[in-house]
């Protein structure tokens, strides 16, 4: 499948903001040259995600989401593809073999595990200036925090970065949302 830089790894994002609106563990045994280009491919990918006006996050979780993306995928898929940093950097389009099941759960987490973002606290501030000050600071983080780790959010990241029909995982949060509107105590007028 032809895929840009962003294309993969901004679908999540996307996701993210239509929602409401992190970083891998390292490899303990790379050798310095592994180190320096899983730092040039990570510094790659920040550039090519930062770029894009929609991706919610500043430098530095930027970096570090770019960071557990390489963690995840690996230097042997970029290799294997022929992608090198330069490319990520120049938006070049590429093939990327699918990603497994793991790399699949694995890169959702990337955003879903608070290490890079708190996408809880996203979502409640993205929630609370969008309804203008009809929602409470309270009411607006404890639905962003029920969205941020509900197993059908997670799902909706996965289909949309895999690119699978999402319809189940879309009705899945629909309904996991007006539970939480009820779960916070949120008035249904409030919501416009």
């Amino acid at each position: 499948m032809k895929n840009s830089t962003t294309a993969r790894f901004g679908v999540a994002v996307v996701a993210i903001a239509i929602m409401g609106a992190a970083c891998g563990g390292g490899d303990s045994g790379s050798s310095g040259a592994d180190n320096a280009e899983k730092k040039a491919y990570s510094e790659a990918l920040a550039v090519a995600l930062g770029s894009d006006v929609d991706f919610p996050f500043d430098e530095k979780e930027t970096l570090c989401i770019a960071e557990g993306v390489v963690d995840v995928m690996g230097l042997q898929m970029f290799v294997d593809a022929g992608v090198s940093a330069e490319d990520i950097t120049a938006d070049a389009e590429f093939d990327f073999p699918d990603l497994t099941d793991e790399q699949n759960t694995d890169l959702v987490n990337v955003f879903l595990d608070g290490e890079c973002v708190d996408m809880g606290q996203l979502m409640a501030d993205a929630m609370m200036e969008q309804s203008a000050g009809a929602l409470t600071e309270e009411q607006a983080s404890c639905i962003g925090e029920g969205i941020a780790s509900s197993e059908a959010f997670g799902q909706v990241l996965t289909a949309e970065i895999t690119g699978a029909d999402s319809a189940d995982a879309d009705a899945a949060i629909e309904d996991e949302i007006f539970g939480l509107i009820m779960e916070c105590d949120i008035p249904l007028d409030s919501l416009g």
